[in-house]
């Protein structure tokens, strides 16, 4: 669990370094496009934290069938969307779902991260 708290300290940070940047731009620029990304990126942060929560149990399973969350990490997707169908004037489906690509980036990029 040492190496699991590690590692999402590490993607804790980038998410909490780029939702205050999102944050800090919404309230100098309030587009609707910006309230997608902080949407988006806050359930890419629920979305990085289920992904990493199942690998870290499958790794200490040790078992042959690893899960990823993958239902988990679709409802909140779903969640995200619906948070911008109850508010489409204010909130930019765009945004939203280049917010949630983010944790799909990074866990591409979880083994480079790793290294550093």
């Amino acid at each position: 669990m040492k190496q699991f708290n590690i590692i999402f300290k590490k993607y804790l940070q980038y998410y909490i370094y780029w939702l205050s940047v999102l944050v800090i731009i919404a309230l100098i620029i309030p587009k609707p496009f910006i309230y997608g990304l902080i949407i988006g990126s806050f359930g890419s942060l629920i979305n990085t934290y289920i992904f990493e929560l199942y690998l870290s149990k499958a790794q200490k399973e040790e078992t042959s069938q690893v899960s990823t969350g993958g239902f988990w990490r679709y409802l909140v997707a779903f969640l995200a969307c619906c948070t911008w169908l109850f508010f489409k004037n204010q909130v930019n489906i765009i945004g939203v779902m280049i917010g949630l690509m983010i944790s799909y980036i990074l866990i591409i990029l979880r083994p480079f991260l790793h290294k550093m």
